[in-house]
């Protein structure tokens, strides 16, 4: 039973199927633009596909079981083949190695082999070939030469045969990396009032309210226009106040594509806008007092004093105004008598400034004036507020992986036999010479460099 699942778990089909799997559940995270708020998603699907696309978790798809179990079972599988041929690797690198004669009964079919004979002693011969192949991994006395002859063992690039389990590891760390994020990290977004603060900001994909390690304060907002009237930039000026309400930063610049980051936490520049308008700004003035201005943000139905005049007004907006109506009133109210009031109808005096005709909407009540000077707008300043904290362990992980790579495709391990066997003694008799050498993966390069090496070898052993 163990050995069924452990051939099924290491399998290379199941690798395959769950690269493809999780290639293709990836391709709908990219269709498919991840962590927009749900009114965005039903503005663009509707709310019938945005349903069934919510069901199917294709809204957040990196954190869905699905994505998470095939990732875990990928895990599974990589530890499972790493396991299983780890043993083989630790004894071609470490040892004990195979004989010559072991190698030449397997008949492997990327093997090269050439023998010769040479008239100098073993000891001569062991220095050629040392020059040629480095320094033997292991030498040894083969039984079938009665103890005369030499065997040798050299091996070139060994240590890169972990490569693979270093890419097998490098692959387990973006996993764990991308989990992580998935799991501690959050995309959320939140509107902040100029002068105004905050440390709260909503999660895009189901806007939870979640709270920030840091309060959040919006003390200017600007937008920058071409000649034309296009916007060239959105540009808000913030304050970081830590837990013990100090400002840590302050007057930071942020604007499309130059955010700020502080403490691992990425505030972006997203949008802007104002809220409805809640009240004018009224500019009250005493015709026979020129030294008195006052300015006053006047919201619907609320009591305002002017207590150097000795009355109280209100401002009154007009539900449904007739044709070339100011769609507002004042009533004035005296201290004297609060019941009463009387009604002011604002009017419109065309008045010449600076070659430009602006109309004046003005209301008069005895010697004062209530001048309209426009509405009071709050502009607000639209932050995506996002944590990618183990972003670093999924950069780590791809540059592990692209060095193991390199290393496991361009470096070839390559490994070399020589059996040396006196012949008949007599007159001429010399040293056998047989030298089998078998390569990791089968590069041309490879046999040329054999060949111009066994060449070099016979000429030197000549």
């Amino acid at each position: 039973m163990f050995s069924k699942l452990n051939k099924f778990f290491s399998s290379v089909k199941l690798a395959i199927f769950l690269f493809i799997a999780i290639a293709a559940v990836s391709m709908i995270g990219t269709f498919i633009n991840q962590g927009n708020t749900m009114a965005q998603y039903k503005i663009i699907y509707g709310a019938k596909v945005f349903a069934i696309l919510y069901w199917l978790g294709f809204l957040n798809i990196y954190d869905s079981w699905y994505f998470i179990g095939l990732a875990a079972l990928l895990v599974i599988n990589l530890l499972a083949a790493s396991a299983n041929i780890l043993p083989r690797t630790l004894r071609a690198v470490f040892g004990p190695y195979p004989s010559f004669k072991e190698t030449a009964e397997k008949k492997n079919p990327k093997a090269v082999y050439e023998s010769f004979e040479s008239k100098k002693d073993i000891a001569g011969i062991t220095a050629v070939l040392n020059g040629a192949f480095g320094r033997p991994l292991k030498e040894s006395v083969p039984s079938e030469t009665d103890g005369k002859g030499k065997e040798l063992y050299y091996s070139k690039n060994s240590i890169f045969r972990f490569s693979p389990y270093i890419a097998h590891l490098s692959i387990i760390i973006i996993i764990i990396g991308v989990l992580l994020t998935v799991k501690y990290g959050f995309r959320s977004y939140t509107n902040i009032k100029v002068g105004e603060k905050t440390n709260i900001s909503y999660l895009l994909k189901n806007n939870k309210p979640i709270k920030l390690p840091f309060t959040v304060r919006l003390d200017k907002y600007e937008t920058k226009y071409y000649p034309d009237g296009i916007p060239k930039s959105y540009i808000s000026t913030i304050s970081i106040i830590n837990k013990k309400h100090i400002a840590v930063l302050t007057n930071k610049e942020i604007k499309v594509n130059h955010p700020l980051t502080y403490n691992g936490i990425t505030i972006y520049q997203a949008s802007y806008g104002h809220y409805k308008p809640t009240a004018v700004r009224l500019l009250v003035l005493n015709l026979k007092n020129r030294g008195y201005k006052k300015v006053i943000y006047a919201q619907p139905d609320t009591f305002y004093n002017l207590k150097n005049n000795n009355i109280r007004f209100k401002f009154i907006p007009v539900l449904h105004p007739k044709k070339f109506e100011i769609p507002f009133l004042i009533h004035i109210y005296n201290n004297k008598n609060k019941n009463n009031f009387q009604e002011l109808k604002f009017n419109i005096l065309p008045y010449k400034n600076h070659d430009q005709k602006v109309p004046l909407v003005f209301a008069k009540y005895k010697n004062i004036v209530f001048l309209y000077n426009g509405i009071k707008t709050y502009y607000y300043s639209g932050v995506e507020i996002t944590k990618n904290s183990y972003t670093s362990v999924v950069w780590i992980g791809s540059i592990i992986l692209i060095i193991a790579l390199f290393f496991s495709f361009f470096f070839n391990q390559q490994e070399t036999w020589v059996r040396l066997m006196p012949k008949k003694e007599g007159a001429g008799a010399g040293i056998g010479i047989e030298i089998l050498s078998i390569p990791r993966k089968k590069f041309p390069s490879f046999y040329k460099n054999f060949d111009k090496k066994a060449a070099n070898i016979k000429n030197k052993l000549k």
